[in-house]
């Protein structure tokens, strides 16, 4: 009788050695498993608020041709940054928000070679600009967002990362040196556009250009051009 309880005692203990902890790795692994899908979702609605903040401060720009481009608001004086291919010759332009607001903007400053322009939009004075990383240069492997209005298309997003750094292209007569290659998508009317760190939803590019089969695209770096941006805007006062 001793030895029938003795060996029950040993098989109970067994048991429970054998089974809590097989309990408690598949709670650790649930917790594990629902941890990460909260930081999923936490940082895919980090992102789209980003996306919504940002889409705000980014406008369409349209000539008397009818050609379009893109640009985002700049500073709290209604400047708007876009590339100077997109302006052309114009001196005044029409400036379309997400809103559908039209409002009339003058170009206060242009740089061919650099493919960059500043336009004044009297209208937008005041409003809350998009946060532009003034410190960092951009990465490789850095996750973006491209904004713009392609094909005329409106408040559109593109993701991508940052494949390539200090790239020289020679794009439609426009040379571009030390510009960002991207893989998010550029197609026309997107350029002007901003290009995002998509972690911090701060402007580190100005979309200008891609190839013609439409699947690399190249960014100006915004800290190689903010020193002509600035003088321009202080000069238009």
């Amino acid at each position: 009788m001793t030895l029938v309880i003795w060996a029950a005692g040993i098989a109970g203990i067994f048991f429970i050695l054998n089974s809590i902890p097989k309990e408690l790795k598949l709670s650790s692994q649930i917790i594990e498993v629902d941890s990460a899908k909260a930081a999923e979702t936490d940082s895919a609605e980090a992102v789209k608020k980003i996306i919504d903040d940002s889409q705000k401060h980014v406008v369409t720009i349209q000539l008397d041709d009818g050609s379009l481009g893109s640009g985002f608001l700049y500073n709290d004086k209604g400047d708007v940054v876009t590339n100077a291919h997109v302006v052309a010759d114009a001196k005044d332009v029409m400036v379309l928000t997400k809103d559908s607001r039209e409002m009339s903007g003058v170009v206060i400053g242009v740089n061919e070679t650099r493919d960059i322009a500043l336009v004044r939009v009297k209208d937008l004075e005041g409003d809350e600009p998009l946060p532009v990383d003034r410190k960092q240069k951009a990465s490789i492997g850095d996750e973006v967002l491209a904004l713009g209005s392609p094909l005329g298309l409106q408040n559109t997003v593109t993701d991508g990362i940052i494949s390539g750094v200090d790239r020289e292209v020679d794009i439609e007569q426009t040379y571009y040196k030390d510009a960002y290659q991207i893989s998010a998508p550029i197609a026309p009317g997107n350029s002007g556009g901003p290009l995002l760190n998509k972690k911090t939803g701060k402007v580190i590019g100005i979309n200008s250009a891609a190839t013609d089969q439409g699947t690399i695209g190249f960014s100006i770096p915004i800290l190689a051009v903010l020193d002509e941006i600035d003088s321009w805007a202080s000069q238009a006062e």
